[in-house]
């Protein structure tokens, strides 16, 4: 029996630059999935879910079904594709992670599955193998053209700590983030399907722009040769171009301790989104504007946008009353339910226990 704590993840900033292969600097957070399994005696992968409150089962033949468990499938497949075997598994997850909600359930799944087979099954994979396998799920058989963001957080997350992370060549840094500041999360009550067309807009505009100019990483595109493209990649790889400036000054900021620096930057990453990737929507623009007026050093959105989850960087023990006085603004001028967290950069997936 063997029990996997997958943390969620937040995205400090560098939106939108991982399928660019850019910079981004996420955490993962105190809130997550916890997988607890053991190996399956008659051929078949039977996993309940605790929020979803079913249990779904499946064999070798890896169909997606259009139900959470294709998350599994696609980890499955992925291994099986290496030319690895999986182990079946019957197993329960539960955890305090809210779905749907911007904070990468999806991919704490993934990884709490990538965790478990790599223990159970003696894969062998380091926390980047983990990573990949949770990318290719969702790029080959979930159909999401999504980078490699939200897996790595997650794996290679440590406590109180962010990653500064080159998507390109995948090297990374810790970088501290202060102890006396939390991150306040905001979730609209918009629900947004990553697959949806409006991201894979972006996605391929973007890659078209960096094409025409004979890159493959946006950290090599320089604004003055914006004029080569046409207007729409102009607006959209300049955007891309700026914010992985803005990662690397906020990576400085919180190394010197600059928190009112760092915050200026989330701000302005927020209303570049806003103006140029044309990713946000009022009920985020909303709590951003409220947010730095009520004492946060700044805002953003986080995730892919069209909805979801804002971030607000905050004095510590000052998220909780924001994130209430936010709410109640929120819903006299919003027809959703909006939900917040605190959260603080937490360890990565891992396994806590196993009994033989």
């Amino acid at each position: 029996m063997i029990t996997v704590r997958s943390p969620g993840r937040v995205n400090v900033i560098g939106e939108h630059t991982d399928y660019a292969l850019g910079y981004v600097m996420p955490i993962a957070i105190q809130l997550g999935t916890t997988f607890t399994a053991e190996p399956s005696l008659d051929g078949k992968t039977c996993i309940f879910s605790e929020v979803m409150n079913e249990e779904l089962c499946f064999g070798d033949e890896l169909v997606k079904e259009g139900k959470w468990i294709d998350y599994v499938k696609g980890v499955y497949r992925a291994i099986r594709l290496r030319g690895l075997r999986y182990i079946h598994l019957t197993g329960r997850l539960s955890g305090d992670l809210p779905i749907n909600s911007g904070l990468s359930s999806s991919a704490s799944l993934e990884m709490a599955i990538a965790v478990a087979q790599n223990e159970v099954a003696r894969l062998g994979l380091d926390r980047l193998g983990m990573a990949k396998l949770g990318m290719d799920a969702e790029n080959n058989f979930l159909g999401i053209p999504s980078g490699i963001l939200d897996q790595f957080a997650i794996v290679m997350g440590r406590e109180g700590k962010a990653v500064f992370t080159d998507t390109e060549t995948l090297s990374y840094e810790y970088v501290p983030v202060p102890g006396d500041v939390e991150f306040l999360v905001f979730h609209t009550g918009i629900r947004r399907a990553v697959a949806g067309t409006e991201y894979s807009e972006r996605v391929s505009v973007v890659r078209s722009a960096l094409k025409a100019l004979g890159i493959s990483s946006s950290k090599y595109a320089r604004e003055d040769q914006l004029s080569k493209l046409t207007e729409l990649q102009r607006k959209r790889l300049g955007y891309v171009i700026r914010e992985n400036s803005r990662v690397v000054a906020v990576r400085d900021a919180l190394k010197a301790g600059e928190v009112s620096a760092a915050g200026r930057l989330l701000t302005e990453a927020h209303w570049d989104l806003a103006k140029n990737y044309e990713v946000s929507v009022p009920e985020l623009d909303f709590f951003v504007e409220f947010a730095t007026s009520h004492g946060a050093y700044g805002a953003r959105l986080t995730g892919a946008g069209f909805g979801g989850a804002a971030i607000a960087l905050v004095d510590k023990g000052k998220g909780e009353q924001l994130g209430r006085a936010a709410e109640q603004e929120y819903v006299k001028r919003f027809p959703h339910r909006p939900q917040h967290w605190v959260v603080v950069p937490s360890e990565g997936a891992r396994v806590v226990s196993v009994q033989h």
